[in-house]
């Protein structure tokens, strides 16, 4: 196996042709985005304890799959947006104030008396930013800087605030445990993201030409594993408690989604951005990192907490789309 990478590292036409066929794997995949995710989930609700033996790894498949998102970020990125903070300001009011809130209330008031649902809206607003706004904001043509410099802010913040906001809002209806919580965000996405700061800050050429395209189509593939064995830990609880109620978690769900978009463009439209930097705030408001989303509600709350985010990963890219084209009206708004 060692022979094998060696001759691909040292042999320049077979990496041309490596590269080349990566980056044409990771076009049929971007258009396979808004269809991958939601067969992970069915993948991993019909297989359930077949994936049993994989579980183990979903914490360092996450870091790697962190690692390789962020590795494309530089310091520069960083230091160019910030000496614009303003739309960074309108991210933190929208993002961890207005729709925290507004998560909920509406979680409140369809869930009155079921506080284990409401706790997985309040995840889902809790969490951090997905790496896959970068790959919508590229795709909207927004600001890409902006969007990266909100992703390492959010990433480096994540293990202090994630806590503190779910803890803020579930008080003591359920079980938080906190330390544990901030020990695998630490793990999953600060660690990695810091390893991909110094990896392109040294390696930065061949990170563009080499390591990126060949590590794009290796996220997608990551991502699908991690979605698909952390549904299978709750598989069976699913399909014992399968109702009607399900249906309109998910509704809820999806409201919760769909106005994340029109609250983070309009205060962002008040607030003066730019057209590119509103494209980023807008999105980076309105997606989630559920891959750890799902990791976190598995391992820290009651089992029904992880239905929210189950049906935000069936329909989250899908509804970048839809809403991207909605918002912004650009012909742009394609994964090719």
């Amino acid at each position: 196996m060692w022979k094998i990478f060696s001759q691909i590292y040292y042999d320049k036409k077979m990496k041309e042709t490596l590269i080349r066929k990566a980056n044409n794997l990771n076009k049929r995949l971007n258009k396979l985005m808004p269809l991958i995710t939601p067969f992970a989930v069915c993948c991993g609700l019909l297989l359930g304890d077949r994936l049993a033996s994989l579980r183990s790894l979903v914490t360092y498949l996450f870091a790697i799959m962190t690692f390789f998102g962020a590795m494309k970020i530089g310091a520069n990125d960083i230091k160019q947006t910030l000496f614009h903070p303003r739309f960074i300001l309108v991210y933190i009011i929208v993002n961890y104030l207005i729709m925290p809130l507004l998560a909920h209330s509406i979680g409140l008031i369809c869930f009155p008396s079921n506080s284990d649902i409401t706790s997985g809206f309040d995840l889902l607003r809790a969490i951090p930013t997905g790496v896959v706004s970068t790959i919508w904001i590229s795709i909207l043509s927004g600001s890409l800087s902006g969007g990266v410099t909100i992703l390492i802010l959010d990433t480096l913040l994540s293990p202090i605030l994630t806590p503190f906001l779910l803890k803020l809002y579930t008080g003591e209806n359920i079980f938080l445990d906190s330390f544990g919580m901030m020990k695998s965000l630490f793990f999953m996405v600060l660690i990695p993201s810091l390893l991909a700061l110094i990896s392109n800050h040294f390696y930065k050429d061949k990170i563009e030409k080499e390591w990126g395209p060949l590590s794009n189509p290796v996220s997608k593939i990551l991502l699908f594993l991690v979605i698909a064995i952390n549904t299978s830990k709750v598989s069976y609880t699913l399909k014992q408690n399968l109702s009607f109620s399900y249906v309109w978690i998910f509704v809820t769900s999806l409201f919760i989604s769909v106005i994340a978009f029109p609250v983070g463009y309009y205060i962002s439209k008040i607030s003066k951005l730019k057209r590119e930097e509103i494209i980023s705030t807008t999105i980076a408001i309105s997606t989630r990192n559920v891959s750890a989303a799902l990791v976190l509600a598995i391992n820290y709350l009651p089992p029904s907490a992880s239905l929210p985010v189950i049906f935000c990963i069936v329909f989250q890219q899908a509804l970048c789309a839809l809403m991207g084209n909605l918002l912004f009206g650009e012909k742009k708004v394609s994964l090719k």
